[in-house]
């Protein structure tokens, strides 16, 4: 990835085949495939990468068990395959993650229901070539597995096999990917205009959000990949487009490990037909998720006291571990960006499909909307094909995403070689194992350059917060690797410890926003306004610290 001066004097100076809006896991994908076929690319994001729906997920890659229920079997088949191909494609970010479904008193009908649902589940992930299957579970080993839940309310269990990863990462392993290809990306870039020529879009018009500078970038064709803000998008050449996409708030909670005690993830039932996971991740517990409309600024979603009753509701029933706000350490809130099919009011989001749509607007804007984590390189192997059966000036080869290794690895072997090979070295640096297996989840190959900065200054190897594994070092890695800008890139995504632990974020933050400053140049007054912001960023606080 190229610094972000030399990104922004790139995208000034050359015409691009392809300028991707939106900077989340979409855009990386799209980005990703376009330019493994050869295509020349560019992707600006308003704010940074992943920080909008990408970074808010349940973290899971997925076949989507519940999606069953809904009768979409073709959606988990496939959701189920791409689950296996992200395994084997990102070894060190995408790992097998074991769930358990309890079974309940005087819910007969429920559990048989569960139990069809997962056996169905096993077939489809057969197909997808995985050989494990799910088992069940005595009340005495879900009781060894997941002490916390209640004898008295559990007779039982179900165990089934998804996989879990941290979706911001996935997002800047899918955008390194597409630069490694040769595609421009840069973040804090907004899209303020499209120009049209000869009836397709000519130019973008951008504004830098650092320095407030206006710039004009020329292109061939462009892509509306921004969730959530695609009909803001569409009304830059419609004017007054259709509303397609309805946004659904999805909040989860975070609280420590020792408040609940499990050896496995959740997947619990709940009252309203809905299912809320607990999974164990990053040290901590994360609860989730809500499933509603959402009317309110969907710039600024924010987890509510409601929100968080609700989930920490559904956990209580199962468990003698009564939890209350005063457990949460930590919250997000997200949307996703559902798409309003015809006769749908929107209303009820839970009905409504999580498959994507791809539609035209004006000028050959190609738009997606909807989808899921776990298909980003399906829709965007779908997207840019249909880009080049729109666009044949497009001259680009077979894409090579489903063999693109991410991480910077070239094989399996590689990455267990190369993992191996700084492990060792990590361990020579006096680094505790938390840290280098966090390193190597993190940043795959480059976890070699974290370890470099280490070397030149043992300083930098001291834990930003106490109890979460994440170091100094990766603050100059990420300033000078991934674009990091702001505090907040910096603990809410670059590392997680913002969603994590709130007050020790807090804690950890100035001696991250020192380095940045000496990274960045920044003076007095700049450094005030990013702890000002870090200590605003999760009003959830003045909740959790209510009483329950």
């Amino acid at each position: 990835m190229k610094t972000r001066s030399a990104s922004l004097r790139h995208a000034r100076e050359n015409k691009f085949d392809l300028v991707i809006i939106g900077g989340g896991i979409t855009g990386a994908g799209v980005a990703q495939n376009a330019a493994s076929r050869g295509l020349s690319v560019l992707v600006i994001e308003k704010t940074d990468f992943g920080s909008g729906t990408s970074s808010k997920t349940t973290k899971l890659i997925h076949g989507g068990l519940r999606y069953l229920e809904q009768f979409h079997i073709g959606l988990t088949r496939q959701l189920c395959e791409e689950r296996e191909r992200l395994k084997r494609l990102a070894p060190h970010l995408v790992r097998d993650f074991s769930f358990v479904l309890p079974f309940t008193r005087g819910n007969l009908f429920l559990n048989m229901k569960a139990a069809a649902g997962i056996g169905l589940y096993d077939i489809l992930t057969m197909t997808a070539g995985r050989t494990s299957s799910h088992a069940y579970l005595s009340r005495k080993s879900l009781s060894e597995t997941a002490p916390a839940l209640a004898p008295s309310v559990v007779t039982g269990g179900v165990r089934f096999h998804d996989a879990i990863t941290d979706d911001t990462r996935m997002v800047l392993s899918v955008m390194k990917s597409a630069c490694e290809n040769g595609a421009t990306v840069i973040n804090y870039v907004q899209a303020t205009g499209l120009k049209l020529a000869d009836g397709r879009i000519s130019t973008v018009e951008c504004r830098d959000r650092v320095s407030g500078e206006d710039f004009v970038v020329s292109c061939k064709a462009c892509v509306n990949a921004t969730g959530v803000w695609t009909d803001e998008i569409c009304n830059l050449v419609s004017g007054n487009p259709e509303k397609r996409v309805t946004p659904s708030k999805g909040t989860h909670i975070i609280v420590p490990s020792s408040a609940f005690e499990t050896n496995t993830a959740l997947f619990l039932p709940t009252r309203d037909r809905r299912f809320v996971f607990v999974v164990p991740w990053q040290r901590a517990i994360m609860i989730g998720t809500t499933d509603a409309a959402y009317n309110g600024d969907i710039n600024h979603p924010l987890a509510t006291a409601d929100e968080m009753d609700y989930l920490l509701s559904v956990v209580n029933g199962y468990t003698h571990q009564r939890l209350n706000r005063r457990d949460i350490t930590g919250s997000f809130a997200g949307l996703r960006p559902l798409v309003k099919l015809a006769g749908q009011d929107g209303s009820n989001t839970s009905s409504m499909s999580r498959e994507h749509l791809i539609f035209e607007a004006p000028g050959k804007l190609v738009n997606v909307a909807g989808g899921k984590l776990t298909s980003y390189r399906l829709m965007a192997e779908e997207i840019v094909t249909h880009l080049a059966s729109i666009h044949p000036d497009l001259k680009g080869g077979q894409s090579r995403t489903a063999k693109l290794m991410l991480g910077g690895w070239n094989s399996n072997d590689d990455y267990l070689a190369q993992s191996s090979a700084i492990s060792a070295r990590g361990r020579r640096l006096s680094l505790d194992p938390a840290t280098i297996e966090h390193l190597l989840s993190n940043y795959g190959s480059e976890a070699e350059g974290v370890l470099d900065i280490l070397e030149k200054d043992s300083d930098l190897g001291r834990r930003i917060c106490v109890d979460f594994p994440p170091i100094l070092a990766e603050v100059r890695f990420c300033v000078e690797n991934e674009m990091a800008v702001s505090l907040e890139d910096m603990l809410f995504r670059r590392v997680r410890l913002g969603i994590l632990n709130h007050s020790q974020t807090l804690a950890g933050a100035p001696a991250v926003a020192r380095l940045m400053q000496q990274l960045l140049h920044w003076d007095e007054h700049r450094l005030r306004v990013e702890l000002d912001s870090i200590s605003t960023e999760a009003p959830f606080l003045q909740h959790a610290l209510q009483k329950g």
